[in-house]
């Protein structure tokens, strides 16, 4: 696994605390400066400026690799598969390291294999959801610092109703009515995908390595995960259970949806030592509050009792309310 010794989250709506354990991941989208090592990082730079340059000499194996992604009022933009431009053991090495950052600090440990895209003037994305691809979208930067181009920031609406929140409030644009995360080399952005999002308009030069270029995908769940003696299939199906007596406890108008993920130290004898939220993205269709649902999951699974074993069991379980992606069940 790679060191993330110098990767910072920074949850746009809430500081991480820097005493303590990890704070419970509830924001709808959130940054990592430094995401990778720097030198891995360049190193995927300068494919990406190998790969356009000397365009006089470009050939038809090497460069005729780019669909030209245009949905009308939607997509205008470039994608290809990273593997075409950049050598397959970086990718394999940054797919890794965001499938292990993804585990640890959502717990949610698949991470679909992403495009390349490159825009360049006049390319954008309209606002739009991805609500039934994943749990978060990931936009990874290898966009230069220093460009002759501007905008390319994604686009990451405010939750909420924001007619009913802002009836007496004059507001607008960025900060008022969502936030803009620029596309910094080495930046790893993810966001809620049932929030609207989109990617501001790019202008300025045509030329590619000034475009805006990331790697972007969608990040979901693979069911517990589990070290030690007890296997996934013995801890999954009474953590269910636990939120699912928890739930009914609640008055509700309508079923919440989303995902809650625990994180349990479970005890040779079947008792939970220690437990914490790793998740907690719940949230009603009528934007009716959620506070105290997560939880309350949490103390269910720390109150439930687990099969006696012979050795400690480490395990972390998404608890997915409202069932799974549609595509899972395919």
């Amino acid at each position: 696994m790679l060191s993330q010794a110098g990767a910072k989250l920074v949850a746009l709506t809430r500081e991480p605390d820097a005493d303590g354990p990890p704070p419970v991941f509830r924001s709808p989208h959130a940054h990592v400066d430094d995401f990778l090592p720097d030198e891995l990082a360049r190193a995927m730079r300068e494919a990406i400026d190998r790969h356009f340059a000397d365009p006089y000499k470009q050939n038809a194996a090497q460069h005729q690799v780019w669909n030209y992604w245009y949905v009308p009022d939607m997509y205008t933009f470039l994608r290809t598969a990273p593997e075409r431009v950049i050598p397959d053991d970086l990718m394999q090495t940054f797919h890794s390291a965001l499938t292990d950052w993804a585990w640890e600090t959502l717990g949610l440990g698949y991470v679909t294999a992403p495009y390349l895209s490159l825009y360049v003037d006049g390319c954008s994305q309209s606002i739009h959801n991805d609500a039934t691809n994943g749990r978060f979208g990931y936009v990874y930067s290898l966009t230069r610092d220093q460009r002759d181009t501007r905008g390319g920031e994604t686009i990451v609406y405010h939750e909420g109703d924001l007619y009913r929140s802002m009836l007496t409030t004059m507001t607008g644009g960025r900060g008022g009515l969502y936030e803009m995360i620029e596309p910094r080399f080495n930046r790893l952005a993810i966001f809620d995908d049932r929030m609207p999002h989109g990617v501001n308009r790019i202008d300025g030069t045509m030329d590619p390595v000034h475009g805006r270029l990331v790697l972007h995908g969608h990040i979901s769940e693979t069911g517990p995960g589990t070290k030690g003696p007890l296997v996934p299939d013995q801890i999954g199906p009474l953590v269910e259970d636990a939120a699912n007596a928890a739930l009914a406890a609640f008055n509700m108008a309508c079923d919440p949806h989303g995902p809650v993920v625990v994180r349990l130290e479970i005890e040779p004898d079947g008792r939970v030592g220690e437990a914490r939220l790793i998740l907690d993205r719940l949230a009603f269709p009528d934007g009716a509050s959620t506070d105290g649902m997560a939880e309350a999951i949490l103390a269910a699974a720390r109150a439930a009792t687990f099969p006696a074993a012979d050795a400690p069991t480490q395990a972390i379980v998404p608890v997915l309310i409202g069932g799974p992606l549609p595509w899972m069940n395919k």
